[in-house]
């Protein structure tokens, strides 16, 4: 009796009981890990590789991670966290980067605040701004080694979590890209 009043205790308290784990998803060459501390129904979509030309005629492979709330309205919570490898070394500085993206949110959202701070070890930023629809908007990046540069957007709110606990690594073989659903 004792057995069973135990084991239904823990059926009716266990689902009320939110565990959330680490995400880990390839994306191309490159292994991105985080953990969210959520049990939101969220979309893990990689975005496939694609390679450009930027200023001066440098190469530029993108690769990223597109992560949506399954439940919000017009894709209206989501974060895009973008990988790209350039094949020269990058010549503008992250504080440049970091007011460039202050000014932007500036024009559109009114305001916008810069924090400089470790993402992934290395050292980064976050602008911070307020959307007209009263949303928290972020846009932050870092760089890995001197041609890797990682940006992260959105209005997520799970994006400060993102930023806390994000790691990124090149894999040893590139995975194909496949839509991760938690």
């Amino acid at each position: 009796m004792k057995t069973l009043v135990t084991f239904l205790l823990l059926a009716i308290c266990l689902p009320q009981v939110a565990f959330s784990s680490p995400v880990s998803v390839a994306s191309g060459p490159f292994n991105i890990s985080f953990d969210i501390n959520t049990t939101k129904a969220l979309i893990y979509q990689p975005q496939y590789s694609n390679t450009r030309t930027g200023p001066g005629g440098q190469a530029i492979i993108f690769n990223g991670l597109e992560i949506k709330d399954r439940n919000a309205p017009d894709d209206a919570a989501k974060a895009q966290i973008s990988i790209n490898e350039y094949s020269n070394p990058i010549s503008n500085s992250l504080e440049y980067k970091a007011e460039q993206t202050a000014k932007l949110f500036h024009l559109v959202d009114g305001s916008a605040s810069i924090e400089y701070r470790t993402i992934d070890s290395n050292p980064g930023y976050v602008v911070t701004g307020v959307n007209e629809a009263g949303r928290i908007e972020y846009s932050s990046g870092y760089r890995i080694g001197n041609q890797t540069e990682v940006t992260i957007v959105g209005a997520l709110p799970e994006l400060t979590d993102i930023l806390n606990t994000i790691h990124i690594e090149r894999r040893s073989e590139p995975v194909m890209n496949e839509t991760l659903k938690v």
